[in-house]
């Protein structure tokens, strides 16, 4: 009997390195685990990690639109939009009118949706923490450097600009407006 399970076992781990063998599987795999933790800890709160994940987006923009949330998140605008709704319902955001397009609204959070998020960040303070103690410097800075340098090809292959690291977004930017003063042709990447 012992050895059926011993073999069962060596055979269910095999497999298990063969999947492992696949970044993208390991990558979702992870982010689902990261995810898990986020959700359990919210699973007591008003929150869900859709709306902590716009209270701290909000947080950093300060304002911006629920179409401009969709792309910095790289989540469905349909998912955003009822996530909204509902956290305006709440009373955790609000809106104005965009003064430079008329048919676009800003979010912004009220005070009610930074206590909320005051409340939820010190358990995600201490995620970060534990993920940065768990590494050693140059881990952590090769594990960074490799997420930008995947995040960069699957932002490129999908058309999707603002999924790049912030520090090649910066550059463009940069490059940008070099190129205004000498009469190059200038992208922009803007929009609601």
């Amino acid at each position: 009997m012992d050895f059926i399970d011993t073999k069962q076992t060596r055979d269910r781990l095999l497999a298990l390195s063969q999947l492992e063998e696949r970044l993208s599987f390991r990558i979702s795999r992870l982010s689902k685990l990261v995810d898990n933790d986020a959700s359990r800890y919210l699973a007591g709160s008003s929150l869900n990690l859709t709306s902590y994940r716009i209270l701290m987006v909000l947080s950093i923009f300060r304002e911006t639109s629920a179409a401009d949330l969709a792309r910095l998140m790289v989540i469905d605008r349909a998912q955003v939009s009822r996530s909204v709704a509902e956290m305006m319902k709440q009373g955790f955001l609000a809106d104005r009118g965009d003064p430079t397009n008329k048919r676009r609204k800003l979010l912004q959070l009220t005070e009610k949706g930074q206590a909320a998020l005051d409340r939820a960040q010190p358990h995600f303070a201490q995620r970060q923490k534990q993920f940065q103690d768990l590494l050693s410097a140059e881990e952590f800075s090769g594990l960074t450097s490799a997420i930008d340098k995947l995040s960069r090809l699957l932002a490129q292959l999908l058309e999707h600009p603002e999924a790049l690291p912030s520090a090649e977004q910066a550059g463009k930017q940069a490059h940008a407006q070099d190129g205004e003063h000498f009469g190059e042709h200038r992208v922009e990447h803007g929009g609601n």
